[in-house]
């Protein structure tokens, strides 16, 4: 299982990378549209966000080496979920904070995750015998 989740967290961050970097347009104004309803928007982003965090988290115990990465990303997942859920105003206040910005920082996570996605992929790939 954890192999699978190392792979899942690999192809996940690059699309999602790609995305961010391509779509940079569509995304700022699909954060921009959150912000302006965040209390009610941070409930099932939290509840979806915790959900995928903790099956992360319960099904990937690593903690050491280099997919202890994947485990630290859903520990992270975690905590996030935790507070949109539980301080539903703070993604709202997150968002305004990033607002002037929201193209440039979409892109910058955009290369972070294309390139963290990719490491994982390689490496998942270099351990199993792929490609």
């Amino acid at each position: 299982m954890e192999q699978a989740i190392e792979l899942m967290t690999g192809i996940v961050l690059t699309v999602l990378g790609v995305s961010f970097l391509l779509r940079a347009q569509d995304w700022a104004g699909w954060f921009d549209d959150i912000r302006q309803d965040g209390r009610h928007r941070a409930i099932p982003i939290g509840a979806f966000a915790l959900l995928l965090s903790a099956f992360m988290v319960a099904f990937h115990q690593v903690w050491s080496g280099f997919f202890l990465l994947v485990t630290v990303i859903g520990v992270l997942g975690i905590i996030e979920g935790s507070v949109y859920l539980l301080f539903p105003g703070s993604l709202r206040g997150i968002l305004g904070a990033l607002a002037p910005n929201y193209k440039s920082t979409i892109r910058l996570f955009g290369a972070l995750f294309g390139f963290v996605g990719l490491m994982i992929l390689s490496k998942w790939s270099e351990l199993n015998g792929v490609l």
